[in-house]
């Protein structure tokens, strides 16, 4: 490995553009998921604004496990924090209705709690906890419904998607190839799921 490069997953083990053959092709989970969720109709402009975010972390993804530098790795990250915010924003604004100077604090408290986690915890997957705990809150606030159910299921998988990123380099004498590559499958079905949550809402209402 060069200096440039990250060395973070089981799967990776040398330098090279195809040495992370599952954590790279599975990024295509997300792309799928946006495009599925195009397909639906009466889209909002946050909705549309969610799947571009959906896609931009498909090709992050990619672009990171391909190359593996610092660079590609704020291309992976960056679209990710971008989902997360405009989530938040689209749930408790604009479904629950809460006051902007409120939910604009949710933002700022989950960015704060979120980088004061330990890096070690869980693999790295710490940071993600915070946005968790918000989106199970978001789901039990919500009314019954299509949206509601959507948001449940999204809590319910989004642990089982942060295992298989936690415990990727625990297992890499038992599973080489890691299991890194199913959080990212996991992941694109927890955010279709969300789109779908906000796309329900938008039907309602139009």
């Amino acid at each position: 490995m060069t200096p440039s490069e990250i060395d973070l997953y089981c799967e990776r083990t040398a330098v090279g553009v195809l040495n992370e053959p599952l954590g790279l092709s599975s990024n295509i989970a997300f792309l799928i998921a946006a495009f599925f969720l195009t397909r639906f109709s009466r889209q909002s402009i946050t909705s549309y604004i969610l799947i571009a975010w959906i896609s931009l972390i498909g090709i992050g993804s990619g672009l990171f496990h391909a190359f593996a530098t610092k660079v590609t790795l704020l291309m992976d990250v960056i679209p990710i924090q971008g989902f997360i915010l405009t989530t938040i924003w689209v749930l408790y604004s604009i479904h629950l209705k809460w006051k902007w100077w409120t939910v604009f604090g949710l933002m700022v408290i989950c960015i704060l709690v979120s980088a004061e986690l330990p890096r070690d915890w869980l693999n790295g997957s710490a940071g993600y906890l915070p946005a968790w705990i918000l989106l199970i809150l978001a789901a039990f606030l919500h009314q019954a419904g299509s949206s509601r159910r959507y948001l449940l299921m999204a809590s319910l998988l989004f642990p089982v998607s942060l295992m298989f990123r936690s415990i990727d380099n625990l297992l890499c004498q038992t599973i080489t190839f890691g299991t890194h590559f199913m959080w990212h499958v996991c992941n694109a079905l927890v955010l279709f799921w969300i789109v779908r949550a906000h796309q329900s809402i938008s039907e309602r209402i139009r």
